[in-house]
């Protein structure tokens, strides 16, 4: 998980600050081991997770699941729901409205290997509606200052009535339309040419989806208006393609407790650090979780307690500038290529003029011809 790997780091850059000048790589032992728990508890009915598994290396690209653990969440009425291991080391379970209630309190037990991990008990706070979603067009300076990106800049505002939670964190998913620059008509299928009676649009039109990998914050706690204008979202950029035709963003909005505003705050300011490894970064980031048999035990990982709202946000202007893509223009194949990677695509058959098959077959980069249920 990405957030294990932050917390890995802070870890690590807490060592290497430590030195002078010298660059000193320390052996940190079981700490680059240590024990991950993560989920979060909503007021929605539904499936709710939990993840349990081991720090890694900083040169691993995975996580190493803890399997057969006993996971279970407790109010503060003593009532458990229990969670089941789905895959390895991560742990669900479908969860009744009559269980999740704003103004009550949960709390996380996980027992693994004659282990108890406990979080403190952390109230559901209420969410209130995702406020206003929108986007305003803004270029950004690179290192080039004659290519500069130009794209759109979403924003959100906090305006949360009395009762409401102060403290709030946004996870976003995007979503976006995209299509192939030629239909399909004639080509090679290695076997044989393949004339089409007319364009094939079947592959044509495909839409692509995944996770934003950033931490979004904001608080009300020390305004005076209680109110928060202008919080700076996604930005989307002429580097891809995703604003040619449609594109979507999925904005999940948690009310967050102090400690845990503090925790996510935390986790974001560190993920933002761009500078050299001798200026400041933060400490060891704690959460909420402690092993009640042995205090020392390095524990990483938050146990959230979040009401939960949603908002979907559409775009399909037509923007003034052009996105870059891959490369389309046609050309006449080389000698022989009928026999490398199949199938060949003609723009015209008669004068042999094909181009890259990513250009007639939309799924080679990588999305798909299924339409999303939620698109309009």
């Amino acid at each position: 998980m990405r957030v294990n790997k932050i917390i890995l780091v802070v870890l690590v850059l807490t060592f290497l600050l430590k030195g002078c000048i010298e660059p000193y790589f320390p052996d940190i032992g079981d700490a680059q081991y240590s024990i991950v728990i993560d989920g979060t508890l909503t007021d929605k009915e539904g499936y709710h997770y939990i993840h349990v598994s081991r720090s890694v290396p900083l040169n691993s690209e995975e996580n190493i699941p803890i399997q057969n653990c006993n996971v279970v969440i407790i109010d503060n009425y003593g009532n458990t729901i229990q969670f089941y291991e789905s895959e390895p080391g991560l742990y669900k379970q479908w969860i009744d409205q009559d269980f999740l209630a704003t103004g009550r309190k949960y709390k996380l037990r996980v027992t693994s290997e004659g282990s108890v991990y406990e979080s403190r008990y952390e109230t559901m706070l209420p969410c209130p509606p995702v406020e206003n979603v929108y986007y305003e067009i803004e270029k950004k300076e690179t290192t080039d200052p004659e290519n500069p990106l130009y794209g759109i800049q979403f924003y959100t505002d906090l305006n949360p009535k009395s009762g409401y939670a102060k403290n709030y964190r946004w996870e976003l998913e995007e979503t976006w339309e995209y299509r192939s620059e030629y239909p399909i008509k004639d080509y090679w299928n290695g076997r044989e040419f393949i004339f089409l009676p007319s364009e094939n649009y079947s592959l044509f039109i495909c839409w692509d989806s995944g996770s934003i990998h950033k931490i979004y914050t904001g608080t009300i706690k020390n305004t005076t208006s209680n109110s928060l204008s202008g919080i700076p979202l996604n930005y989307v950029s002429n580097e891809t393609s995703r604003l040619k035709v449609k594109y979507s963003l999925l904005i999940k909005q948690y009310s967050l407790s102090d400690t845990a505003y503090d925790y996510w705050n935390q986790l974001k300011k560190f993920s933002q650090e761009t500078g050299g490894l001798y200026e400041t970064f933060p400490p060891q980031i704690h959460g909420n979780i402690i092993n009640i048999n042995n205090a020392d035990e390095i524990v990483l990982g938050n146990f959230n307690v979040s009401g939960f709202s949603v908002k979907r946000i559409f775009v399909s202007e037509k923007f003034n500038f052009f996105p870059i893509i891959y490369n389309c223009n046609p050309y006449k194949p080389e000698f022989g290529i009928l026999f490398g990677s199949q199938p060949i695509y003609f723009i015209d058959f008669a004068l042999s003029i094909i181009a890259n098959r990513e250009c007639f077959d939309c799924t080679l980069l990588g999305g798909t011809t299924q339409k999303p249920d939620f698109w309009q």
